[in-house]
């Protein structure tokens, strides 16, 4: 929570990566949420951390839908000012909330999102690092399975195929991207904004990485206040 201000509090939902905690993410809050008095609510992706006894499967969005319900029940949260963050596959997450959670979420935040392109596409998983694809593997519980059987699955994994994305969404959206990112094209993120009714696209500049990525998020946290008020 935010030291200045008072409860109840706007808060974001994080939908972190497969290969973070939701420890990881507390400079977020802390250097661009809570300047803002915004709070922020994290959970352990499905098969992480506190996560870990339960496998990532096609309901991605399962254990953060549950925790989304709760909210009412929760003092220290204003449940009727809730966004989400989703970077990488957590935005597979949070985009699939913004479809089936409507009513609860006043918009969704990604940044680099895993949502279809590398889930489906042949060529795209070409390009994707063996490192990435192992991790996908391990969370599915198909560390063992081959090449072909993965990718046949993670076609079910894809919110185009499960036919969200490309329907359109009341949510609010913005997606950020770089260019030439292996993980998540313009493309992908452009599927995003344009299935939202109030969609935002965001070009982030690859270099200066480290500043590209500062403003990247100042402009996100902003967005994500502004649709919190």
């Amino acid at each position: 929570m935010p030291e200045q201000g008072k409860a109840p509090f706007p808060t974001v939902l994080m939908c972190g990566s497969l290969d973070t905690l939701q420890t990881d993410y507390h400079r977020l809050f802390n250097d661009y949420l809570a300047p803002l008095g915004i709070a922020m609510l994290t959970i352990d992706m499905p098969s992480i951390g506190a996560s870990a006894k339960w496998k990532l499967t096609q309901d991605s969005s399962f254990l953060h839908q549950q925790v989304l319900s709760q909210l009412p029940g929760v003092p220290w949260i204003d449940h009727q000012r809730v966004t989400a963050f989703g970077f990488r596959f957590g935005a597979n997450v949070a985009v699939r909330l913004a479809y089936l959670e409507p009513q609860r979420l006043r918009g969704v935040a990604c940044l680099g999102p895993v949502v279809h392109g590398v889930l489906c596409d042949a060529r795209n998983q070409q390009q994707v690092p063996d490192m990435y694809m192992d991790v996908l593997a391990s969370r599915m519980g198909m560390a063992d399975a081959s090449d072909h059987v993965l990718k046949m699955e993670l076609n079910r994994y894809s919110l185009k195929m499960q036919g969200l994305l490309g329907r359109r969404c009341y949510t609010p959206m913005l997606s950020g991207f770089w260019e030439q990112d292996p993980l998540s094209s313009k493309a992908e993120s452009q599927l995003i904004v344009s299935s939202s009714l109030d969609g935002k696209l965001l070009a982030i500049p690859r270099a200066p990485i480290y500043r590209s990525f500062h403003q990247a998020l100042q402009q996100m946290s902003r967005w994500l206040h502004d649709k919190m008020r």
